[in-house]
């Protein structure tokens, strides 16, 4: 799977340089991270243009420990060497959230769209932090976080939880030129079932990616 997803991801990449690529985080896509590492240190000059934007941001950790940046820092911006002008970051500790959420739609209107966005899947069939609820929001928006969502293991060793999150929206993930979908882990089988049976609901909004004509949908059973 991740060598499928790495060939696709590099394809685009060399088709257009400044591809901007949106990234997950968690276990599913790390396979591909270490995979576009290993290609970096083979040709230096391969992300040279290429630009980040996150998918999303927990709010209110104590620090950078178990902060999607910190993740994306090591697997993919280190690596790669996205320079700071090529990140476009949530910051999740600013004074006015809204406005930080404005900031990063301006980000899409005028760098966007999105080329290749690489997501994974919730037990609860989130995208994102785009949880399920009777509606979704269309691009970057605070959310409150299901209980699963607050039990990832990226969060596991933090003592208290975070209870919110950044993410881009539903219309921001599905104006991507490109979307793949990596599944892995256990614990997911309703959402795999709920995703599979082409049912659009926004109580599984994976399910919003039969709406797209260019998705990779990559599941590990």
């Amino acid at each position: 799977m991740a060598e499928y997803a790495t060939s696709t991801v590099i394809t685009e990449i060399i088709r257009n340089p400044k591809s901007l690529l949106c990234t997950a985080s968690g276990s599913s896509p790390l396979p591909l991270y270490e995979r576009l590492a290993r290609e970096a240190q083979e040709n230096s000059q391969l992300f040279r243009e290429t630009r980040v934007i996150p998918l999303d941001e927990w709010l209110g950790l104590p620090g950078e420990e178990g902060s999607c940046h910190a993740y994306l820092k090591k697997h993919i911006l280190t690596p790669l060497k996205i320079s700071r002008d090529r990140f476009y970051g949530f910051n999740p500790t600013a004074e006015n959230l809204e406005k930080e959420c404005e900031f990063i739609k301006n980000v899409l209107d005028y760098k966007g769209p999105i080329d290749i966005c690489i997501l994974g899947l919730g037990k609860n069939g989130h995208l994102g932090f785009n949880e399920p609820a009777d509606v979704l929001h269309p691009h970057c928006h605070i959310m409150d976080l299901d209980s699963d969502t607050q039990q990832h293991l990226m969060v596991a060793d933090i003592p208290s939880k975070p209870t919110r999150g950044l993410t881009l929206g539903m219309s921001d993930i599905l104006s991507s030129k490109k979307i793949v979908l990596l599944v892995t882990g256990s614990g997911k089988e309703e959402a795999k079932r709920k995703l599979r049976s082409a049912e659009i609901s926004t109580q599984s909004p994976a399910t919003f990616l039969w709406l797209h004509d260019n998705v990779d949908c990559l599941i590990v059973d």
